[in-house]
């Protein structure tokens, strides 16, 4: 025991600036890391590339950096970084081996930015589960619900699946049905569509809409309207159509339906 601390004792006394140095280089290096990814990522912000790679170039820099700065202090301890790299290699391979599934994810990753298919702030469907873009990382790709619950996807069950990106376009149809009474007065309900479409402040006017009776029902008699806008006003037509047309059936007296059982009751003689 006292021959090992004699053997500490003796390397700190002969090593001991470089060790300093060397803890002095790895603050500094630390810090400089981090002011280098805050710039990094104030500048890429104010530039049209996607807020979502931000965080994934940052990563990749700041992981680049660490590496830099422990080759730089295995230098200043007069240590062999050729032995320090294959060492390295094969930690690599090692690790890589274990960990297979994670280096496919930021393989995916890479492929999801050269793709694009879709952005930050997205609103967007993979795999049945819908969210807008929060974020994308070297494994992973953030979700955030409309009730504001953040899904955390790997990038291969991101790439690997199905992606509906609802505002990759500019504008987008907007389908609804709405039903009135058998006996209604058909070409009145067209109308009143037709007119709740045109004067709808949303609903663009170079796009041509469609009115048109769908089915038959048990009760009711469905009609089709759909109308195209602008992606951003998508929900706002959606949401507001029902309370117009509602409104324009009442004003035109034209009924809206309910389910109805009819019974009849044979008596015997």
């Amino acid at each position: 025991m006292k021959e090992l601390f004699g053997q500490i004792g003796s390397y700190i006394s002969r090593y001991g600036y470089k060790l300093l140095l060397c803890a002095c280089i790895a603050i500094v290096g630390i810090c400089i890391t981090w002011l280098i990814c805050f710039a990094l990522k104030k500048i890429l912000f104010k530039t049209r590339i996607d807020g979502a790679i931000v965080s994934f170039i940052s990563s990749i820099v700041k992981i680049i950096s660490l590496v830099i700065l422990v080759l730089a202090c295995a230098g200043i301890l007069e240590l062999s970084t050729s032995g320090l790299i294959a060492s390295l290699s094969t930690l690599v391979l090692a690790v890589g081996l274990a960990l297979k599934d994670s280096f496919a994810n930021i393989a995916n990753g890479i492929l999801i930015i050269t793709n694009k298919p879709f952005r930050r702030g997205d609103h967007v469907s993979i795999n049945g589960v819908e969210g807008k873009v929060h974020s994308i990382k070297l494994f992973t790709v953030e979700l955030i619900t409309f009730g504001n619950v953040k899904i955390v996807m790997p990038n291969s069950t991101v790439l690997n699946g199905n992606i509906v990106n609802y505002t990759a376009l500019a504008i987008r149809r907007c389908d609804m049905k709405f039903s009135v009474a058998y006996g209604s007065d058909m070409d009145k309900v067209e109308r009143v569509l037709t007119e709740v479409a045109t004067n709808h402040p949303q609903v663009l006017k170079s796009m041509k809409f469609s009115v048109f009776m769908e089915s038959h029902d048990a009760s009711a008699i469905t009609y089709s309207l759909r109308v195209w806008c602008n992606n951003s006003d998508y929900y706002n037509v959606l949401f507001s159509m029902p309370r117009i047309v509602y409104d324009a059936f009442e004003r035109e007296h034209i009924q809206i339906p309910f389910n109805q059982l009819d019974v009849h009751v044979c008596k015997d003689e």
